[in-house]
């Protein structure tokens, strides 16, 4: 199983998803009626998959996952000093926030997506949680800072929340997909051992599973990719 998807809730799905890929010089991989989507390249044969579907009064205010950004220049320094890095706040296209670290602006682009923070009622223990799930490791500066074992990709820090999770869905999250020849069984055990919680919905049949991380943070278990 690994991260596959970041995804936005939209009720523009193409104007929001062109902000993004302006932001990261990434490339359209499906635009329809069902959403947008746009793949952020990787090293080598990876790829990291931004999705905008459509959902209708998708709630900017109840954000929970916060997309982290440097430029190329400043990419290796705050991977190193993440925490210690400035930062400058900024809204997208939907009025969602991300972030900016480094001396980089918004028209620095295309910028590098550093990482995405998770709002955590315990970072600590859901570090363990998405470490356990994504096959990501901590970080030798912090517990709380993952990073994927080969260093591909953004990272995922988990980050204390200022308030509780409300039964608001977040309208960020992250998808995870099964890889060909995993015991569908096992993993969703696993999940659910880890501290996960299924959540019930009323979508009627979707190919995908919807669970909460232990603060509550909604994220999807896609099935392994078809032949």
């Amino acid at each position: 199983m690994y991260w596959e998807n970041l995804v936005f809730d939209a009720d523009s799905p193409r104007r929001q998803g062109k902000h993004w890929e302006e932001l990261l010089g990434s490339e359209t991989l499906t635009d329809n009626e069902g959403g947008f989507e746009t793949r952020l390249a990787l090293a080598g044969e990876q790829f990291l998959d931004i999705c905008f579907p459509t959902v209708p009064d998708p709630q900017p205010e109840s954000q929970r996952v916060f997309p982290v950004l440097a430029s190329a220049e400043d990419y290796e320094k705050t991977t190193v000093d993440y925490q210690g890095a400035t930062r400058g706040e900024h809204a997208d296209a939907a009025a969602r926030t991300y972030f900016v670290l480094g001396q980089a602006s918004e028209s620095s682009r295309p910028l590098a997506l550093l990482a995405v923070e998770i709002l955590s009622s315990d970072p600590e223990r859901d570090a363990i949680f998405w470490a356990k799930l994504t096959g990501f490791q901590p970080a030798e500066h912090s517990s709380t800072v993952l990073k994927h074992p080969a260093g591909l990709g953004p990272m995922i820090v988990l980050v204390p929340e200022k308030h509780p999770k409300t039964s608001a869905k977040s309208s960020v999250h992250l998808d995870l997909r099964l890889e060909a020849g995993d015991d569908v069984e096992q993993i969703l055990a696993m999940v659910l051992d880890t501290g996960a919680t299924k959540l019930p919905h009323a979508w009627g049949e979707v190919p995908w599973q919807v669970f909460l991380d232990p603060s509550g943070n909604e994220f999807c278990i896609l099935p392994a990719p078809s032949r």
